[in-house]
């Protein structure tokens, strides 16, 4: 009896056509004010120009790309006082004040 040819699916598998699911994050709009930046964000310099250019392209289109921040909860004698360290996004969070804007579109990471 002669045995089938199982074909090339026999040495080389198969891959499911199904794509890997991307996790989704969801965008907030946070409070300016309520953003604090870390003391080494406050040290950097940013570039004029490139700070010109970007309030610029933020007064026109708002900001594209979200920060990305992390939420610190500290209870008080009164309550629980909520702000949001800045993780990334230092010259959009400073040419989004310097547009005028009082929200900007973040990202909100679990604290590590």
């Amino acid at each position: 009896m002669r045995e089938r040819a199982k074909g090339l699916h026999a040495l080389i598998p198969v891959q499911s056509k199904a794509k890997p699911k991307k996790k989704k994050e969801s965008v907030y709009y946070v409070e300016i004010r309520k953003i604090r930046q870390t003391h080494d964000q406050l040290k950097k310099e940013v570039d004029k120009k490139v700070l010109k250019e970007l309030t610029d392209s933020i007064k026109k289109y708002g900001v594209v790309q979200p920060l990305e921040l992390v939420k610190v909860e500290r209870k008080k004698k009164k309550g629980i006082n909520v702000y949001y360290k800045l993780i990334s996004g230092q010259k959009r969070l400073v040419a989004a004040k310097t547009a005028g804007l009082r929200v900007v579109p973040a990202k909100i990471k679990a604290d590590k």
